[in-house]
């Protein structure tokens, strides 16, 4: 407010400074024409003087000179006359003269063109010189002149004079009289157009007026009155100033999609609009925004000039001109303010506009402080309540130590004794020992600004405990904030006990998981590895069909045992969060493919949706964000029957510009969850309520898991669901940061290639054999070399006389411990180079740390293909090479007589019918639709004795049996070239 109040004295000073410019320039242009005026009266008298001397000599001359002489003389004088004239014709104001009967005998050419009349006009003998002037000044005019042919003197005045189009303006006058001999003869008038003057005293008094109501809006909003009188005052103020037909102010929804009439001030006769303007939605005016933004006003003289939608919704309110500026709330639109014109087409003046301008600034400034003061006065309310609600006993003391005010004692115990006037200082009310604690915390208190200190307090038998916080208010009282703490004293020791019992249990928890932990996982290891090395080399389907069942099996059982110790993990607050740069599209693109088998076998339709909105790459635990999503997702199609599963991903923004909130929304139209059942089912091992558990199998863990996760990742979950049409299950992580990172062109083409490592030799070290197999078998490279190690001691063993490219070590040993051999090789010189990796069952947070800072990296048992050779590429030179192609040869020696016979037709149905569908799956990675498509393709080549195309469909379907993503794509690729290599023959 200070500042608007700065700005208007700053106006008012430079309107004042104007205005005395002004009269300057007035006052130094009328002694000018007074100084003309002056000048003119010198030649007249000259003049004269020249007459009366050459008709004194002509006189003279009658008796002494002949009558050529006179003749001489009155040329001479004519000459004089004529220079004064041209002199008077060059002059640029109005001069004119009439004589003693007011009979025009002298007008400059200057007043005939100013005034738009000929010289045979003003010359005729019927021109009077009061024609000039308004009728309303020519009695003033006329008392004028008599006056000054009888008395003489000098006279300057203002009147209103007429062109001879009727165009009237503003003069003043200047008359003296003419003299002849000492006798009034006539009168000079000398006039000047005022026009400018006149327009400049308007504009100034027009300023004046504005500041005049600008200082009143503003001192109106320092006022006592409420903001609603307030703001009606102003918009009464502004009206009556314009006279125009209507004011108004409109507001707009918190979401600024509708707009209000809020306040209006209307005119007499003109009808009000504030009921009827309610809501308005911007979608009916679409015109509005863009231009009232775009342009910072919207002003029409003529709202016909306006757009359709905007004419449609002013002309039933009746107005014919308007003028609309926006309103800003610290920097944001939230309205606008504006004039309406109702009787006439009006044209707005500049100063009309600035004005508006300028109280448009004045009313959001005065808008945001009613927001603040609503905000403040709610802010004490609050905190007078808190106050009032707190249990504690506050206090101002002085440095002497006694109590000022705002104190809040008990009736009895501490401060039982107060009596504020009388027994209301500290030496008093409390004992020596605690008085004296009180003052020496009083004086440090107000030497460092703060200060807080503990006592006790024996009430009759009872001992209290009490905090004192102390802050420092002036330099010689502070205030103090007394509370009791003796419950929470109580509880803080129960809670001391507790917390042994409970760290003992977890320690013990903690001890049972990592042994049941290694115990299972090094079983599972070669029940898992052995299943697949043997399902990649056997040949008999129905064995391969086992073998698929003990893999899906072993997979579900170790993802039971992850479940448990996840869930232990983030109880105990030990699951840590590794962010790296994630595409979101292709975890969830894995997680449908994953899932696509279960979608199918219920014939649910399952879309997923990702909005531009989202980044190609944030910062995730990709791990983590699987887990999730895939629990969700899992659930939705374990609970769905029949209908659809939509996943939907979105991002919006946040206050920082790399940084985005992750929203992600799984619809389901499944069975639906009870409202009383669905906070339940975020419990650890917990169903919905009445739900079969045989028929919905699992075991309760995956909500529970979610929750821990996304809180781990700044996320929440929440749900929507009604019994019997499904739920919705919504995910928000909150500050989630971008990356910008390109994808690496050699991972979109590696599946292309097979890997080979070059010649090597690995060390595993591993006490149980089947480990060291398990290992071997997943690796598979002949031109590896292998070297085996039963204990810690053989591998120390071994690499006296060995140089290994990579070591697998095992952590849990007899003897020496993976730990201590790996600190050994690494302190050795001539192995300190050699990558060592974590070979282990263990699934603990603080082995996982020691691992991460002995070892060059780690396998977790089971141990999978896909994570042996992510390790290898990383520490062992590789290539790729082009998988070996079917040679045409060697294709002629697959055909059969009958299928080479038919070839042609052969090649015709490969192009026709199963390229076709081939280029519709390629891309889609679909499982279900790759199995049809392989089913029906192999029965075409049993059908047609096409042995090569069996082996081609036996191989795809290898992959498609292990899921093996990379080698479906790789045979898929092979397809277009198996055709190619059949025309060639």
């Amino acid at each position: 407010m200070d500042k608007d109040i700065e700005l208007l004295k700053s106006k008012l000073e430079y309107e004042r400074l104007a205005r005395i410019q002004a009269e300057k320039f007035l006052e130094e242009k009328s002694l000018e024409l007074y100084q003309s005026n002056q000048k003119l009266e010198e030649l007249n008298l000259d003049l004269e003087n020249l007459i009366q001397e050459k008709k004194q000599k002509l006189e003279a001359a009658e008796n002494e000179y002949k009558i050529s002489d006179l003749k001489l003389a009155l040329l001479e004088l004519e000459k004089s006359e004529r220079r004064y004239r041209e002199l008077t014709e060059f002059l640029p104001e109005l001069i004119c003269e009439i004589d003693n009967a007011g009979k025009l005998i002298y007008v400059n050419q200057f007043a005939l063109d100013k005034f738009g009349y000929t010289n045979e006009e003003v010359w005729n003998g019927s021109f009077n010189f009061l024609d000039i002037f308004d009728p309303a000044d020519q009695p003033q005019i006329v008392a004028n002149v008599k006056n000054l042919l009888q008395n003489g003197g000098q006279l300057s005045n203002e009147y209103n004079a007429v062109k001879k189009n009727g165009e009237h303006f503003p003069v003043i006058v200047y008359s003296a009289p003419i003299y002849k001999q000492d006798t009034i003869a006539g009168i000079r008038g000398v006039m000047v157009d005022i026009t400018d003057r006149k327009n400049d005293e308007l504009e100034i008094a027009r300023n004046l007026r504005q500041q005049e109501i600008l200082s009143n809006i503003s001192q109106n909003y320092n006022s006592t009155l409420d903001f609603e009188e307030k703001t009606s005052e102003a918009l009464r103020i502004i009206g009556e100033h314009t006279k125009v037909s209507r004011v108004y102010i409109f507001k707009d929804s918190d979401d600024g999609l509708l707009t209000s009439n809020t306040y209006e001030w209307c005119n007499t006769g003109i009808e009000r609009q504030i009921a009827k303007l309610q809501d308005i939605p911007y979608s009916l005016i679409p015109s509005w925004k863009p231009i009232l933004l775009g342009k910072g006003i919207i002003y029409s003289e003529n709202i016909s000039e306006l757009p359709q939608d905007l004419r449609d919704m002013l002309e039933p309110q009746g107005i014919k001109s308007i003028i609309v500026l926006p309103l800003f709330l610290d920097g944001r639109f939230f309205g606008f303010i504006g004039i309406d014109e109702c009787t006439k087409n009006r044209e707005w003046s500049k100063s009309e506009i600035e004005l508006l301008r300028t109280i448009s600034n004045i009313l959001s400034n005065a808008f945001l402080r009613n927001i603040i003061n609503i905000e403040l006065i709610n802010s004490v309310n609050e905190n007078k309540g808190i106050i009032d609600s707190i249990p504690d006993q506050i206090i101002r003391i002085s440095d002497s130590g006694k109590i000022l005010s705002s104190f809040k004692p008990k009736e009895k115990g501490l401060f039982g004794k107060f009596i504020f006037g009388e027994n209301d200082r500290i030496d008093n009310l409390l004992n020596e020992e605690l008085s004296v604690s009180f003052m020496s915390a009083i004086k440090e208190c107000l030497a460092d600004g703060t200060f807080k200190f503990d006592f006790t307090f024996l009430n009759w038998e009872n001992l209290e405990y009490y905090e004192a916080r102390l802050v420092k208010l002036k330099e010689n009282e502070v205030l103090v904030i007394i509370r009791d703490v003796t419950d929470s004293k109580e509880k803080e020791k129960e809670l001391q006990f507790a917390k042994v019992k409970a760290e003992e249990a977890s320690r013990s928890k903690s001890e049972f998981l990592a042994n049941i932990s290694h115990e299972i996982r090094t079983p599972m290891n070669a029940i898992l590895g052995f299943s697949e090395w043997l399902f990649e080399n056997v040949a008999d389907s129905q064995h391969k069909s086992y073998l698929h069942t003990i893999l899906t099996s072993g997979r579900n059982l170790l993802a039971l045992i992850n479940d448990i110790l996840d869930l232990s993990k983030i109880e105990s607050g030990k699951m840590n969060i590794e962010l790296e740069p994630m595409q979101c599209n292709v975890v969830i693109q894995e997680i449908s493919q994953v899932l696509q088998q279960k979608i199918e076998a219920k014939n649910l339709a399952f879309n997923i949706y990702i909005d531009p909105s989202v980044p190609e790459y944030i910062y995730m635990d990709e791990i983590r964000f699987y887990q999730i999503l895939f629990n969700i997702v899992g659930n939705a199609i374990k609970f769905t029957p029949k209908g659809y599963i939509n996943v939907s991903v979105y991002a919006t923004k946040t206050i920082s510009n790399n940084l985005i909130n992750l929203i992600i929304n799984v619809e389901d139209t499944g069975i639906g969850i009870k409202e009383d059942q669905q906070e339940k089912i975020f419990t650890a091992f917990t169903q919905q309520s009445g739900q079969s558990n045989r028929y919905y199998e699992g075991t309760g863990l995956g909500l529970a898991i979610v929750c821990g996760l996304l809180k781990k990742l700044n996320g929440e979950i929440k749900i929507k669901s009604k019994v019997g049409k499904g739920s919705t299950f919504t995910i928000t992580i909150k500050d989630v940061k971008v990356a910008e990172i390109t994808e690496k062109t050699i991972t979109a083409n590696e599946s292309k290639y097979n890997l080979i490592l070059e010649p090597c030799t690995i060390l595993i070290v591993d006490d149980v054999d089947f480990n060291i197999q398990v290992l071997k078998r997943i690796i598979g490279f002949e031109n590896v070399t292998y070297l085996e190690a039963k204990s810690g001691e053989h591998a120390l063993e071994i690499l006296h006389s060995e140089n290994p490219d990579i070591i697998f070590m095992d952590i849990r040993m007899p003897g020496i411990n993976g730990y201590d051999v790996t600190e050994i090789i690494k302190n050795n010189e001539n192995h300190k180079k050699i990558p060592v990796i974590a070979f282990t069952a263990s699934t603990m947070s603080d082995e996982k740390d020691r691992i991460e800072n002995i070892f060059d990296s780690f396998l977790q048992k089971p141990v999978f293909k896909k994570d042996v050779m992510n390790v290898l590429k990383r520490f062992l030179p590789y290539k790729y090479k082009m998988p070996e192609k079917i040679e045409s040869d060697e294709v002629h020696k697959a055909i059969s007589p009958e299928c080479l016979a038919n070839l042609p037709d052969v090649i015709q149905t490969l192009e026709n019918e199963f390229l076709t569908e081939w280029d519709s799956i390629k891309n889609d990675l679909i499982i279900f639709d790759i199995e049809d498509f392989n089913s029906r393709l192999l029965e075409y080549a049993s059908n047609n004795s096409c042995g090569f195309l069996d082996t081609y469909c036996r191989e795809l379907n290898q992959g498609l049996l292990t899921f093996d993503i990379e080698l479906i794509e790789k045979k898929l690729s092979e397809f277009p070239g198996l055709i190619s290599k059949l025309k060639s023959l």
